[in-house]
């Protein structure tokens, strides 16, 4: 107590002193949070972006062919069906979900408004591998939608402010797409920066979308979700082998077949955030250490001006480690109070 009293004693009449120093610690720890929060911030905001996608989902998109394969001539469009679908399901069990993916841009009416947007036919499978969601009263396509090859839409935000006043007025009513009725089930939320690149767009099931506005049964893109204990890249390799046998083209030829495996990107980007949250360490760290070394500073200046009185205390009996105590304990204390 006597230590602790003499220490407050010594804060007590060198009040700038002990101010200056401990705003150095302060300032250091203060841009350290900063900096943390920043770059925190900044890693939830971009892996929140990719939110929208299933962690281990794949996107797969046709080509034209860049190399000749045996007899067959570079040029040829890759293209897939509802049988090569189902192939891919059957020959890897890797695979979570999986749909396809065709698209076109229609005109849709509701009473006297109109607009033009983009129509996707989609498997039920498909809201599973891209997490996209509607409102509470809606509902997603099911599987039943697909079989039957009803005629039922889920909407984006864009296309129920061009086609009514609110979502009510849309939600469970029809519309005609491209002269054909849908009934809409759901309107899509956009609360995410993919998401609201949906806003545009219009989904349907992929057999309806085959039936009322398309002849051709083949598409260039689909996309699939794997379980979670799937090594996403291998399997990226064992899927482009296989489509590379089945379609007739080398595997090398990267013209013709592009695959897109969100968990690579997503742990590049992790990477990344590794290397900023080292910068951002370092740079706080540096900081830390300037207001320590204005601490040390300040005390060595502390030390000299009390020579005389430490003399007299080493005179009558006292111990140097009492002495050293004293000033680690004062600049101890005005590093805790201050940080």
């Amino acid at each position: 107590m006597e230590l602790l009293r003499e220490i407050f004693y010594s804060i007590k009449h060198n009040q700038v002193r002990a101010i200056l120093s401990g705003f150095g610690v302060s300032w250091g720890i203060f841009i350290l949070v900063i900096l943390l929060g920043a770059g925190n911030g900044f890693e939830n905001a971009v892996m929140n972006m990719f939110s929208i996608f299933a962690q281990k989902s794949i996107y797969v998109y046709g080509g034209s062919t860049a190399k000749k394969y045996g007899n067959l001539n570079e040029g040829r469009i890759i293209k897939f069906d509802s049988d090569y679908i189902d192939r891919l399901r059957k020959r890897f069990d890797e695979i979570d979900a999986i749909s396809a993916e065709v698209s076109g841009y229609y005109t849709i009416q509701n009473n006297q408004k109109s607009g033009n947007y983009r129509i996707l036919g989609v498997d039920a499978d498909y809201m599973r591998i891209k997490i996209l969601t509607v409102n509470s009263s809606g509902r997603n396509i099911s599987s039943s939608d697909i079989i039957n090859s009803r005629n039922v839409a889920i909407v984006g935000k864009n296309v129920v402010n061009t086609l009514s006043s609110n979502n009510i007025e849309l939600e469970n009513n029809w519309i005609d797409i491209n002269g054909v009725s849908y009934k809409v089930v759901g309107v899509l939320k956009n609360d995410n920066i993919f998401g609201a690149s949906e806003i545009n767009s219009v989904y349907i099931p992929i057999t309806s979308y085959f039936k009322e506005l398309s002849n051709d049964r083949e598409f260039p893109s689909f996309c699939l979700s794997l379980k979670g204990d799937t090594d996403s890249k291998i399997f990226e390799n064992s899927l482009r082998s296989y489509i590379a046998n089945k379609s007739e083209f080398s595997e090398d030829d990267t013209q013709a077949l592009y695959i897109a495996n969100f968990e690579t990107q997503t742990s590049s980007f992790e990477s990344l955030f590794k290397g900023v949250k080292i910068f951002i360490w370092a740079i706080g760290i540096c900081f830390l250490i300037s207001g320590i070394v204005g601490i040390g500073n300040i005390m060595f200046v502390a030390v000299k001006e009390r020579t005389n009185e430490i003399g007299i205390r080493l005179a009558v009996g006292a111990m140097p480690r009492s002495i050293m105590n004293l000033v680690l304990l004062e600049s101890i204390i005005v590093t805790s109070v201050s940080g």
